[in-house]
């Protein structure tokens, strides 16, 4: 079992037989999940499976240079990258995935399936495909997911948070707020 710990707080198990789902705002979600790309890659291969287009590469690739003089054979061989644009893309990629030995990260997973144009009812069956498909990658490799609730169906992410076996503590920064000056 891998234990990786990219905090002194937290940690994140990357083991068979489970299923850690990452969430919070959506800055501290992106870079939690940019350490472990790092940190899984290093150690060798890692399925990337991206919801949506939100995947910041450039740092990956400056954090793997800073880390290694061997990153371009990281780039190259040890991170396994596949996008899924809608809910449909997202099901069929994750059933195509093979359940073999190496860790699933899953960036932005319910992105997909904020679409309002798909039905409620056919968005409830793809993410429950999506769990079973889920649940068939942990039992040979962890799985770790980042997902956000989405303004139209935020039920969504509570539907994940019930269903995986770690939900790694929310962390939800203070917004800024815009204060005016006393004039005097």
């Amino acid at each position: 079992m891998k234990v990786l710990q990219t905090s002194e707080e937290s940690r994140v198990f990357v083991a068979p037989n489970h299923i850690t789902l990452v969430t919070g705002q959506r800055a501290y979600t992106h870079q939690r999940m940019h350490a472990l790309i790092v940190e899984l890659a290093l150690a060798g291969p890692v399925n990337l499976l991206i919801g949506g287009n939100r995947y910041d590469h450039y740092g990956v690739n400056y954090a793997l240079a800073a880390a290694t003089p061997y990153y371009e054979h990281i780039l190259a061989d040890c991170i396994r990258l596949s996008r899924a644009e809608t809910c449909y893309q997202m099901v069929e990629l994750l059933k195509k995935t093979p359940a073999d030995r190496l860790p699933n990260l899953v960036l932005d997973l319910l992105t997909p399936f904020h679409d309002e144009s798909v039905p409620e009812r056919e968005i409830n069956q793809l993410l429950f495909e999506t769990i079973l498909d889920l649940r068939r990658l942990s039992r040979q490799a962890g799985v770790v997911v980042s997902a956000h609730p989405g303004k139209n169906r935020p039920r969504l992410l509570k539907v994940l948070e019930n269903s995986f076996d770690q939900v790694e503590p929310r962390i939800f920064l203070p917004q800024p707020t815009l204060q005016q000056g006393l004039i005097g």
